[in-house]
C-alpha cells in the first residue's frame, strides 16, 4: 500500500505538493487544483493521506493544538485557516467520488521536520527515502507529510489532533 503526503496551498493560485511514498520510491508533483490532485492520488494505491490541514472547522485551539503549543512547537491551528480547512474538505469529497477513502490525518510539516530531523535531502536519504523527484518546497513538505503518514501507518506517532512521528532508528521505515 502507498501513502501520500498533500502540503495543501490555501488557494488554486498557488501550487501544492503532492508526494507519494511506495516501494519504489517518491513520486513528488507540485499542482494546482483538487481535482489534479484527485487525479495524480487516483493512479495509485493510497491507504493513508497526510494533510497539513484540519478536515474540521473549529473555533479557537483544540485541546491537542493547545498541549502542542504547551509543548513549544510552532503549527498553525486549525481556527486561523478556515480556507484551507474547507479546501481538504472539499478533496476529501472528490476522493470519496472517486471511491477512494484513504484514512486521511493532519499533519505540520514543522513538527515533523523537528521530531525526525529532517532538514535535508541527505536527513531523508538515511530513512530509505530517495529525494530525486523533489523540485520544490512544497513537494519537500508534501514529502515530510508521506514519512508522517508512514510512522502513524506503523504505529510510531502521536494523534494530538496533528499526527506528531515518534522518532525511530531507520530501519522501521
Amino acid at each position: 500500500m502507498n501513502i501520500a503526503g498533500i502540503d495543501l496551498a490555501e488557494n488554486e493560485e498557488r501550487e501544492s505538493g503532492v508526494a507519494v511514498l511506495s516501494s519504489e520510491g517518491v513520486e513528488a508533483e507540485s499542482l494546482r487544483t483538487n481535482e489534479e490532485i484527485a487525479d495524480f492520488l487516483e493512479e495509485t494505491n493510497i491507504s493513508v493521506v497526510a494533510i497539513n490541514s484540519s478536515l474540521r472547522d473549529v473555533n479557537g485551539l483544540t485541546e491537542g493544538e493547545k498541549e502542542l503549543e504547551e509543548e513549544g512547537y510552532i503549527f498553525q491551528p486549525a481556527s486561523s485557516s478556515r480556507n484551507l480547512v474547507r479546501r481538504a474538505q472539499h478533496l476529501q469529497g472528490l476522493l470519496a467520488q472517486r471511491d477512494m477513502n484513504p484514512e486521511i490525518i493532519r499533519f505540520s510539516p514543522e513538527i515533523t521536520r523537528k521530531e525526525l530531523a529532517l532538514d535535508s535531502d541527505s536527513a531523508f536519504e538515511s530513512l530509505g527515502v530517495d529525494m530525486g523527484s523533489v523540485n520544490s518546497d512544497v513537494e519537500f513538505d508534501a514529502v515530510l507529510g508521506a514519512v508522517t503518514a508512514r510512522f502513524h501507518q506503523q504505529g510510531q506517532s502521536e494523534d494530538m489532533g496533528v499526527v506528531v512521528p515518534e522518532p525511530v532508528d531507520s530501519e522501521s521505515l
